[in-house]
């Protein structure tokens, strides 16, 4: 399992970063990948719950929220959140009773949680200094991982969530923190492009929901009563296993950004 890994991230993080350095079109038809191949397994980890997940709308949704992120001067996501909500009105009444209202809040809550939440990434590379915006998120979600690990294997004592993942303790939780803390902290001494404290914010936030991110993700898989969201990528398991916590530190990180920032 180990080995892997490494040959994954071996393989994968220069592609990630020929991407995310170019940008533009090669970097929003990556994310439009990983965002329908996020909508397939999310939707099959809701139909084993045992809805009716009309997919084609899920789809819809991921596409068009993810052409909304790339369009820079245009903001389309009103109309195209409306198209989907209408698709999927039309298709219930169209299906009902086999496709109910309930079914409806669930394939546009997969189109909004693996689509568009996942395009924030295309947002954050097109703010100055994009390309190093986007792997301070990465680096620091990615670090959060890897500290909560080690630390918590070493001294975690305390759980954190036994319910959703029994190995995880406050200690690693806390170690995560840090280590987003410290990674960005570094990406501040590389590059700069703010005052430090921002970067030590953007560290904390980015350790304290990375984790919730991941979580979340353990919530819907044990409900369906799976331990991964899928197995395209040897040693992780799905997409959504690899991208869980990036669902929301994009975000979060963009919009601190765009309130704090680059007001």
């Amino acid at each position: 399992m180990l080995l892997y890994r490494v040959l994954s991230a071996v393989v994968g993080i220069p592609v990630v970063l020929c991407l995310v350095w170019y940008g533009s079109i090669p970097l929003t038809l990556a994310v439009l990948i990983i965002s329908l191949l996020g909508i397939h397994e999310t939707g099959a980890l809701f139909k084993k719950i045992g809805n009716n997940v009309w997919m084609p709308g899920a789809f819809l949704g991921g596409f068009l929220f993810v052409i909304n992120a790339h369009l820079v001067n245009i903001d389309l996501l009103g109309i195209f959140l409306l198209t989907v909500i209408a698709a999927g009105l039309i298709y219930l009444v169209m299906s009902y009773p086999r496709f109910n209202m309930i079914d409806l809040a669930v394939t546009v809550f997969i189109s909004l949680y693996a689509g568009w939440l996942l395009t924030h990434i295309i947002n954050l590379r097109q703010l100055p200094g994009g390309f190093h915006l986007v792997f301070l998120m990465m680096g620091a979600t990615w670090s959060t991982d890897t500290f909560a690990y080690f630390i918590g294997s070493a001294w975690g004592k305390t759980k954190l969530a036994p319910l959703l993942s029994p190995n995880k303790s406050v200690e690693g939780s806390i170690g995560g923190i840090l280590g987003s803390v410290a990674v960005s902290v570094v990406f501040w001494a590389v590059g700069q492009h703010f005052a430090i404290i921002h970067y030590i914010i953007i560290g904390i936030l980015v350790g304290l929901m990375g984790q919730v991110g991941d979580l979340a993700e353990s919530a819907l898989k044990r409900f369906a009563g799976v331990k991964d969201s899928g197995k395209i990528i040897p040693g992780h398991g799905g997409i959504m296993d690899r991208f869980d916590s990036m669902l929301i530190t994009a975000p979060v990180i963009y919009y601190y950004l765009k309130l704090v920032i680059f007001v």
